[in-house]
């Protein structure tokens, strides 16, 4: 996808909305300095530009009884890498899989997870990754604590 032109406008209100994505329009004008129509409009236009792809709910793991977190790494093994769009669809599907990012390096995938204990972050490894042919390696980082970074644009609020 190519780099998107935004206006200084539309960079507040992306910086914004990634803050605090259920600011009603009236507050989001009024923090960009536009009426609240012209805000609208704009909105409108960014989520059909694919600037804004959606609205998520920040959901607290702990609250929903999934206290332990952990990043998995995962190398292919050499003759599978024609397999990797494939795995990297498999692993959106297991419960508990919260992302899975393609990487660079020793490793190939890293995949964020979520469960209710070690002892289940210990199944959910033996059932998913262990018995995968296709992966050479893995190893497991527990998450103690997840910090947020800054969103996209966060300077121009």
């Amino acid at each position: 996808m190519e780099t998107l032109q935004l206006s200084d406008i539309d960079r507040r209100i992306v910086a914004a909305l990634a803050q605090f994505g259920r600011i009603p329009y009236k507050e989001l004008a009024a923090e960009v300095g536009i009426p609240t129509s012209t805000c609208h409009g704009r909105v409108r236009a960014l989520e059909e530009r694919g600037v804004i792809r959606g609205y998520r709910a920040d959901i607290s793991p702990e609250a929903i009884g999934q206290s332990v977190s952990a990043l998995i790494m995962l190398r292919v093994h050499s003759h599978q890498r024609d397999r990797v769009p494939t795995l990297t669809s498999q692993l959106q599907h297991i419960p508990g899989v919260q992302q899975v990012f393609l990487i660079g390096g020793d490793k190939d995938l890293v995949v964020h997870v979520a469960c209710e204990s070690v002892p289940a972050l210990r199944t959910l490894i033996a059932e998913h990754f262990g018995s995968n042919s296709a992966l050479a390696q893995t190893q497991t980082q527990i998450v103690f604590e997840h910090l947020p970074g800054l969103t996209p644009l966060s300077d121009a609020v």
